[in-house]
């Protein structure tokens, strides 16, 4: 069953405080500005297994106003971004000197590692599926840069992400529980598809050549990644980039090109291992994925997740 909770019932004197901490210990810490002239309702419901950070709720209320302070930010263990998705009425989201209003039809990503007021002038029904940074981090490249729109919800992969989070939400209950990861993240996934597709992020404040070119690089390896000739030549042909410049362009990433695409091929083995479905050996799914050399996969994926990949694979079998 969900988390579930409701003011229904609460007294009323109780229910700010009691909803304030509700929506703190679902998200992160936030302040909450509740409007004066109305009695204050709301109703949440939370899906998540232990298994994986991510999380999906669904969140019911009256006007409602959410900041996010440095003061916040210093109480985090990790830091955690929020999709949100309105049903009923328009959102106003400001962050980092930009503001977004968003209607029912699109979502926006809230950053948790920067202040931020979000807020919605009467009653709402909210979609929110929070999931870690490093997730982001991992498979957007300038994953900061996806604040800054409201994005299409209502046609193409935006749409079957929005369908994703409704069906998680009707089915999560009746899915084997070491299958009920998989569907937050094959949520996520799709998530992830609709952003890095949306072409006005490379044309965003802040975007220039080089964005261009690392989105580029980063769909074609996206779109190659089991192949086990991806190199770094290889991909800059492909781009109509020099190798060097190429390797400029990583520069101003967190990893080296070799790492990221490392990366990505452990994420894909690791998602994999754990869908239960997949009855693949451990060996041929670091081939799929690219891995030559079942030693140095088997050293990488300890290193990434801290432990074996047959170990990945008994814990969801359980």
């Amino acid at each position: 069953m969900p988390t579930e909770l409701s003011t229904h019932g609460w007294p009323q004197p109780e229910r700010q405080a009691r909803w304030a901490q509700a929506i703190s210990d679902t998200y992160f810490p936030l302040t909450l500005e509740f409007a004066t002239a109305q009695p204050f309702d709301g109703h949440l419901q939370r899906w998540s297994t232990p298994s994986t950070p991510l999380s999906l709720s669904r969140l019911r209320s009256s006007q409602l106003g959410y900041s996010r302070s440095k003061a916040h930010i210093g109480q985090d263990h990790e830091a955690f971004y929020l999709v949100t998705v309105p049903r009923s009425s328009e959102v106003h989201f400001e962050q980092d000197g930009q503001q977004l209003s968003c209607s029912p039809g699109g979502f926006i990503v809230e950053r948790g590692d920067a202040p931020y007021r979000f807020h919605y002038g009467k009653q709402n029904d909210l979609w929110v599926l929070k999931l870690p940074e490093r997730a982001l981090k991992a498979n957007l490249l300038g994953h900061k840069r996806y604040t800054r729109h409201c994005f299409d919800a209502s046609q193409g992969l935006g749409r079957i992400f929005v369908e994703q989070l409704d069906l998680c939400a009707r089915h999560f209950d009746a899915s084997p529980a070491a299958a009920r990861h998989l569907l937050l993240e094959q949520a996520t996934a799709t998530l992830l598809l609709a952003l890095q597709q949306d072409q006005r992020v490379l044309g965003s404040e802040g975007s220039n050549l080089s964005t261009l070119h690392l989105t580029r690089v980063e769909q074609y390896v996206q779109q190659h990644l089991g192949d086990p000739e991806l190199s770094p030549a290889a991909i800059a042909g492909a781009c109509g980039l020099s190798l060097r410049y190429l390797h400029k362009l990583f520069a101003i990433t967190p990893y080296t090109l070799g790492e990221w695409v490392r990366h990505q091929r452990l994420e894909a083995v690791h998602r994999q291992l754990r869908d239960p479905h997949c009855h693949l050996a451990i060996g041929e799914l670091a081939f799929r994925w690219g891995f030559t050399d079942q030693a140095q996969f088997t050293r990488a994926f300890r290193q990434r997740y801290g432990c074996t990949a047959r170990e990945v694979r008994a814990a969801c079998a359980h």
